[in-house]
């Protein structure tokens, strides 16, 4: 009962959604102007997400105390809608620095979050590291090992989002220790000589999200940097259902912005195909596309929030010590088990806009297909199926979501 009472009762003061808005609203729209230019040069946003670090986006989940907004789950999530209106591909960019902000949240040392949190306040960047294409999870090839009193860490990983924007790669690796060998986060810093980001992803969506290949030679690792998996939060963690959520916001986001670019075409046709008679604004076909698509994007949108709600429930528990393992798990299903209606609604809206307009709207120079084709990439990342079975052993059986994804992270190859 205590735990629930927590959810209408937030321990410390939160940015004001207007101020918010006011601050990042106009950055949204300069990202947004230049997102078709973007996609068609492949020019990656490296300026567009300096300007967000240096308005404050990267310590919005920041607590007001070290220096951040201390933003809530739904007011940070409703922003990235936003953001992923303007551009996904940054949405994307930002997934592993916006992890490591609620990792660093959880985290038990005092000393490691008030160090994180100066980094993070004053617009450092922290990238992701973490795919293999061989071994599971638990059992990685890359490593952590000492030579002559050093840390010091190498391996490849695959799908490192963002981490070409980055100061900092947060790397998940095994610590070898003599015979002993402990699976363990680092963060290492992107200056470092040994450490080669190369832009190399190659799938047909979400081009500009910086996911390719990050190379580590024998770069140098702080101990202070050095974390047992899952030693961080002491009373368990939001973190896998934030992942997860970052991905419904972007597709909460690529759904508004397909509407608004097909609305604006519609709105500037001067016959439909049909009936020449009846200005394409006025066509039923049109209107009905249109209305349905509207409907959609506000019902993810509403979702997204719905999910980030459930978030600040258990997150607002974890922050005053509770054992919040009932919220954990109700926060891990609501946004698992929404997922798969997400991905389905926004997928069929993004189709379905083509409609409107008939070949016209397949003009290369609309670049109206990045929608669907950012979404669809989306979707295949963390496929919603797994998803859905953990859910439904949460239903039957009341096994917790985020511990049934931590054991299968221990037995399933990490490549996707």
């Amino acid at each position: 009962m205590a735990d629930t009472q927590l959810i209408a009762n937030p321990i410390s003061a939160q940015a004001e959604t207007a101020e918010l808005v006011g601050i990042f609203g106009p950055i949204f729209e300069r990202i947004a102007a230049g997102a078709i230019e973007r996609e068609r040069e492949r020019r990656l946003p490296f300026a567009e997400i300096r300007d967000l670090l240096a308005a404050g986006f990267g310590r919005l989940r920041v607590p007001r105390e070290h220096g951040g907004f201390g933003a809530s789950h739904q007011q940070f999530f409703s922003l990235l809608v936003d953001l992923g209106a303007a551009d996904s591909n940054i949405v994307q960019a930002l997934r592993g620095h916006i992890g490591f902000v609620e990792f660093t949240r959880s985290h038990r040392n005092h000393e490691f979050r008030r160090t994180w949190f100066t980094r993070i306040t004053e617009g450092e960047l922290v990238g992701n590291a973490e795919s293999e294409r061989t071994g599971v999870f638990a059992q990685q090839a890359t490593e952590v090992t000492e030579r002559d009193g050093q840390l010091l860490l190498n391996g490849t990983k695959y799908y490192t989002t963002g981490s070409i924007f980055a100061d900092w790669i947060l790397v998940s690796a095994v610590h070898r220790d003599g015979d002993q060998e402990t699976p363990v986060t680092v963060q290492v810093p992107t200056s470092h000589s040994g450490v080669n980001t190369i832009d190399d992803w190659d799938g047909f969506g979400q081009r500009l999200t910086g996911s390719g290949t990050t190379v580590f030679t024998d770069v140098a690792v702080d101990p202070a940097n050095l974390t047992p998996r899952n030693a961080a939060a002491p009373h368990g963690s939001v973190l896998h259902a934030t992942y997860q959520l970052v991905h419904l916001a972007a597709l909460a986001g690529i759904a508004a912005a397909a509407l608004g670019e097909v609305t604006d075409f519609v709105r500037g046709r001067s016959r439909n195909l049909f009936n020449p008679a009846v200005p394409a604004r006025q066509d039923p076909v049109a209107l009905q596309v249109l209305g349905e698509c509207f409907g959609t994007v506000a019902s993810v949108r509403s979702t997204v929030l719905g999910a980030a709600a459930s978030l600040d429930g258990a997150s607002t528990a974890m922050d005053v010590g509770f054992e919040a393992r009932d919220l954990l798990a109700a926060a891990d299903a609501h946004v698992f088990g929404v997922q798969g209606t997400v991905i389905d609604a926004v997928l069929g809206c993004t189709g379905k806009l083509f409609e409107v307009g008939g070949a016209s709207a397949t003009a290369s120079g609309r670049a109206l297909d990045r929608h669907w084709r950012n979404a669809r990439t989306v979707s295949s990342h963390n496929p919603a199926k797994y998803r859905q079975q953990a859910v439904g052993d949460y239903v039957a059986n009341g096994a917790a979501p985020g511990e049934l994804i931590e054991r299968l992270l221990s037995a399933v190859p990490v490549a996707e």
